[in-house]
């Protein structure tokens, strides 16, 4: 049989592997994280990199839209004003027109409504 002696030793032998294999275990989650955090820095490197060199771009579309907003903003205020000067101008024409020529101007208002009502007339038909 064997002897308490060696039965300690196989023991501890024992014990040492399982510690041996347990550092080495530590070890290599130890690396494992570090290559993850390494590798993670970089990564959030190259991405701080890329939203750098794409800021400018974003900026630069983003004031260009702006930009054109307001220019077609302008543009929109612009063509009202010029329509809504020339109804004025033309509505002073008509009632001038009609104040100068009060006959003629009912004789054109028959006349439309009349052709008018002759094309609404053909249409039912």
């Amino acid at each position: 049989m064997n002897s308490p002696s060696t039965v300690q030793k196989i023991t501890e032998g024992a014990h040492e592997a399982a510690d041996k294999i347990a550092d080495k275990a530590e070890n290599t989650v130890d690396s494992a994280r570090l290559y993850a955090n390494e590798a993670l820095d970089k990564a959030d490197a190259r991405v701080r990199s890329l939203r750098e060199d794409v800021q400018p771009a974003i900026d630069a579309i983003s004031n260009r839209v702006h930009d054109m907003a307001a220019r077609g903003k302008a543009a929109a205020s612009e063509t009202s004003a010029q329509a809504r000067d020339k109804f004025q101008e033309y509505s002073e024409k008509t009632s001038a027109y009609v104040t100068e020529q009060p006959l003629k101007s009912m004789a054109f208002a028959a006349a439309a409504g009349a052709a008018l009502a002759m094309l609404l007339g053909r249409r039912r038909d």
